[in-house]
């Protein structure tokens, strides 16, 4: 297989910074499993890097996912450890990395649907947590993931590896302001539920066919705004021995209870 040029290792290093990434329109997903699960969905890697030094113990997985690759006509090429470590972002990377097109969804046509549910992510600046949320919003039916500025990247290297192939599944929105989701969603007839440790009990409520869940950061919560908005505020009934919940546990119970009521 061909060498990596020297002009993707400065591009692969360029793809660490969230500048980077904008600017190019790419993202970084790392291992043989969640480049597999891009392939299962039917997203496709710009290119992919290998690295053999690398592959101990995992051999036989990544050269699978190789040839998967190479049979869809995808560039593959090998790289030395100090080139592919410019791109990789583990401790213990498993050498092999996929490079990708960043999705561009339209706010307008996820309003349309009939049946819909959102969640709208506020002051979330844990890429792990936000990860995580990709991976229950994809395993929950969830139709989109809205971050409001100040959200950390949902296409950070550690938020799409925490995805376990999430983020291939759900569309995602970022850098919107709380003023614009709360206009569009009311135009469109979507009902906004803003989550956190006061309210009524989310067991109680029978939400509508077009819902949205509005959850808070780890440390901040919401803003303000919200409270001042004609809003129904809900919670997680739970003992007093912790002050809240993780704000990824918090989405995937908010999420599966949906589920469940929609099925």
């Amino acid at each position: 297989m061909p060498e990596l040029p020297k002009a993707r290792v400065k591009q692969l290093r360029s793809l660490k910074q969230r500048k980077g990434r904008e600017e190019l329109g790419l993202f970084v997903g790392e291992g043989p499993l969640l480049i597999e699960e891009a392939l299962k969905a039917g997203v496709f890697p710009r290119y992919v890097v290998r690295c053999e030094e690398l592959m101990e113990g995992t051999r036989d997985k990544i050269d699978a996912v190789v040839a998967r690759c190479r049979q869809e006509g995808i560039e593959v090429f090998d790289a030395a450890r100090a080139d592919f470590e410019e791109g990789a972002d583990t401790v213990n990377s498993q050498g092999l990395v996929g490079v990708f097109a960043t999705p561009v969804y339209e706010l307008d046509n996820l309003l349309r649907r009939e049946f819909l549910t959102l969640l709208v992510l506020d002051n979330l600046r844990d890429p792990g947590n936000l990860g995580t949320i990709m991976r229950q919003a994809a395993a929950f039916d969830c139709d989109g993931l809205l971050l409001l500025k100040g959200c950390v990247d949902a296409f950070n290297h550690k938020a799409v590896r925490a995805s376990m192939g999430g983020v291939f599944h759900v569309p995602v929105i970022s850098d919107l302001t709380p003023e614009d989701v709360m206009q569009r969603l009311s135009s469109a007839g979507v009902w906004p539920y803003v989550t956190g440790t006061r309210g009524t009990s989310a067991f109680g409520v029978s939400f509508p066919p077009r819902t949205a869940f509005i959850i808070g950061g780890e440390s901040e919560g919401v803003q303000p705004f919200w409270s001042e908005r004609d809003v129904i505020a809900i919670t997680i009934p739970q003992s007093s021995k912790v002050e809240s919940l993780n704000a990824a546990v918090a989405a995937s119970i908010f999420l599966a209870w949906r589920y469940q009521a929609r099925r």
